[in-house]
């Protein structure tokens, strides 16, 4: 039997070493195409964007108009897609159809309103009844020993309430079927009379600032209170606290669950931590605030302008300044609604995106009760005393 040794085919391997060099050069080019097809893409979508966050309005068209039956002291706030709609006898909650989502009655003389996400609360002002709601109606009601002299609630529906009894200030904090999570208490001739407080989205932390005045002299003091574990081995759950001296700072608000951010007379203060909050930013404020509003995410302050009447500035979180805006509208109410800020009055509106654009400004031939954004940039709910219209832009 004969044995054949067949050579090795050097042909071979380098016909196949040519077709693998082809076979990664065409895939390489496929690649570069589709890469320059995708930037091509995100390049004309960041335009149209851009084009469409920034375009301005001229006019508007009524698409929709729904009869109201609202009295002339009820008041509105706005509620995820919804609008809560309160008066001393009840609140309710409606669609942008002016449909009625749900209702809850109560008799409260001087009714106050907190929202934050998912949750909102309404109490009666030194009265001793509070009440909690979610997006499908009443979640849990409180009723405390003591006058209520301010709440605010977290995305979970956690109320924070501050009760004044004599000499001493009680903090409670219920969870959303009313039952009592964490009692702390301020002896007022130690820690001063308390302004404001703010309670974080997840109601892990607490900022209260109080009113000092020692030896003539006005101070404030910044008191940050932890309710996680980090607070359990700390007096009152106290985590931090500051002096300010010489000034009041009324104004506090979180900027979600780990941003703080307090406003005084002559300063801005920005807090960020997780558990500690700690002073990351100080900004000095030159002129009178005028006007102070926030969002989940965003602080607006509006002062005296150089050139116009007003002038707005919008911060984010970190205390970085967003957007400034001058304007000439003499306005009863500034706010954000969706991506958007509303500035009007009685009969005039002037619409802003965040980066300080005018994107549309009308009069009205009724007066205005309220306003916000239905949807994108274009859509709004505008309620006047007879009826409710949803408007579009063009």
């Amino acid at each position: 039997m004969a044995i054949q040794l067949l050579k090795k085919n050097t042909g071979t391997d380098a016909d196949m070493e040519s077709f693998k060099k082809n076979l990664r050069g065409h895939r390489l080019r496929v690649f570069a195409f589709w890469a320059g097809v995708l930037a091509l893409i995100l390049v004309a979508a960041a335009t149209f964007w851009a084009t469409y966050k920034n375009k301005v309005y001229t006019d508007y068209e009524v698409l929709n108009s729904y009869e109201r039956s609202d009295t002339v002291t009820t008041q509105y706030t706005e509620f995820l897609d919804y609008v809560l709609k309160y008066s001393q006898d009840g609140i309710s909650c409606v669609d942008s159809r002016n449909q009625l989502i749900w209702s809850q009655t109560y008799s409260m003389q001087s009714p106050m309103v907190t929202v934050c996400g998912n949750s909102a609360a309404i109490a009666e002002e030194n009265g001793t009844e509070a009440m909690i709601f979610g997006e499908s109606g009443l979640l849990g009601s409180v009723q405390t020993s003591y006058p209520i002299r301010q709440i605010e609630v977290s995305s979970q529906g956690v109320l924070a309430a501050l009760l004044e009894d004599g000499d001493i200030m009680r903090l409670y904090l219920y969870d959303s079927a009313g039952t009592v999570l964490v009692e702390a208490k301020f002896e007022l001739q130690d820690t001063g009379y308390p302004l404001r407080m703010a309670l974080s989205s997840d109601a892990t932390k607490l900022a209260v600032t109080f009113l000092q005045i020692q030896d003539g002299s006005v101070n404030t003091c910044i008191a940050f209170y932890n309710f996680d574990s980090v607070g359990e081995n700390s007096s009152d759950h106290l985590v931090a606290s500051r002096i300010i001296k010489g000034e009041i700072l009324p104004g506090i608000h979180y900027l979600g669950s780990t941003h703080c951010c307090i406003v005084g007379t002559e300063r801005l203060l920005f807090y960020e931590g997780s558990q500690i909050p700690e002073e990351t930013t100080e900004i000095t404020l030159e002129k009178e605030v005028l006007s102070v509003f926030a969002s989940d995410d965003y602080l607006g302050l509006v002062t005296e302008g150089e050139e116009d009447s007003y002038a707005l500035q919008v911060y984010n979180g970190h205390g970085t300044l967003e957007c400034e805006l001058e304007f000439n509208l003499d306005y009863h109410t500034i706010k954000f609604s969706g991506d958007m800020i509303l500035i009007y009055n009685d009969y005039d509106l002037l619409i802003a995106n965040h980066a300080g654009k005018v994107i549309f400004e009308t009069s009205f031939e009724e007066s205005i009760s309220n306003l916000y954004t239905m949807s994108g940039s274009t859509r709004y709910i505008v309620m006047h005393a007879s009826r409710t219209d949803q408007i579009r832009l063009r």
